[in-house]
């Protein structure tokens, strides 16, 4: 789980109704039981819990946590509305054909009564370029983005470039490790937790010069990565510097309201200077989740960048 954070980091990077049960199929990992999980994360401790935290809050219990506020965020607190926001994680789920990912934003617009309310034009174009971001993200122009921006502000597009994000994230991570859906699907938990307060740690890792000594048999599937070379890479790297921006970047006033940490952050990098500026809710409960991660897994840096340079080649992102 040290690589877990990298795909939802590229989507970000690279931006700027029909139902369905969730899997039955039986997770490959272990899933402890609500009274389990809740023990294995920080105060307090109440309602039921999805699957995926089920299976996470043993090995990355603050991770967990803070994964559970960033659910909530989205999916209750999403300045998009409840039923833009629900049907965009819809459309990523089904881009990536995760019955647990749809049966979670079918719920939310149930919940809500939104369910039977046919999308509007505007509703439509930001679900287009979901999937489209979903599934080609290096693939949207320069117009498509222009043509976002007039039915969407900046603050508004950056909200639906976190939406789709987020909802790759969790759907990819679910995917990834078969979780199976619970049922019914559980509400979003409305849960502040104190980490500082918390006593619960994760369990020790193996030290990476162990890992190194690991035997495989090599890579069943062949990356294919085009034919650019070093070279070449950063050639396009330097020709992206120079294009003109897609959104306009936050006023001035807006970085100067951020918290010292976040407000350094967003002077240094311009994808942080448009989520902070635009989202900084959004962008907050995100690195929360990234800084917890950091902390739990004691991941290996040169890892975790070869894993994103991985990721990066394979989805044809810049970044």
């Amino acid at each position: 789980m040290r690589w877990f954070i990298v795909p939802g980091l590229l989507l970000f990077a690279c931006a700027l109704s029909a139902s369905a049960q969730p899997a039955k199929t039986a997770s490959p990992l272990p899933a402890l039981p609500d009274g389990g999980t809740w023990d294995k994360l920080p105060p307090p401790k109440k309602p039921p819990l999805p699957d995926w935290a089920k299976v996470f809050a043993g090995p990355l219990p603050k991770t967990t946590a803070k994964m559970l506020e960033l659910d909530y965020l989205h999916r209750e607190k999403n300045p998009l509305g409840a039923r833009l926001a629900a049907r965009i994680r819809w459309t990523v789920a089904d881009a990536l054909d995760s019955k647990y990912g749809r049966a979670v934003a079918k719920a939310d617009l149930d919940r809500a009564e939104l369910v039977a309310r046919p999308p509007t034009e505007d509703e439509a174009a930001a679900l287009a370029f979901a999937k489209k971001l979903t599934l080609e993200g290096h693939a949207i122009t320069d117009s498509e983005f222009a043509a976002l921006l007039k039915r969407f502000s900046p603050e508004q597009v950056t909200a639906i470039v976190h939406t789709v994000a987020c909802a790759n994230f969790q759907n990819r991570i679910a995917l990834a490790l078969g979780v199976k859906g619970e049922d019914p699907i559980a509400p979003p938990v409305a849960t502040q937790f104190d980490l500082d307060a918390a006593k619960v740690k994760a369990p020790e890792r193996p030290s990476w010069d162990d890992l190194k000594s690991v035997k495989a048999g090599g890579i069943s599937v062949r990356v294919e990565w085009g034919k650019d070379g070093f070279d070449e890479v950063n050639a396009a790297m330097d020709r992206q510097k120079e294009r003109t921006l897609r959104v306009p970047l936050p006023s001035d006033a807006a970085i100067d309201k951020l918290p010292p940490r976040e407000r350094d952050s967003a002077k240094r990098i311009l994808w942080n200077t448009v989520s902070a500026g635009y989202q900084p809710e959004l962008t907050r409960a995100w690195f929360a989740c990234l800084y917890a991660y950091y902390e739990e897994s004691k991941v290996d840096r040169v890892f975790t960048n070869s894993m994103f340079w991985v990721v990066t080649r394979t989805n044809d992102c810049f970044y």
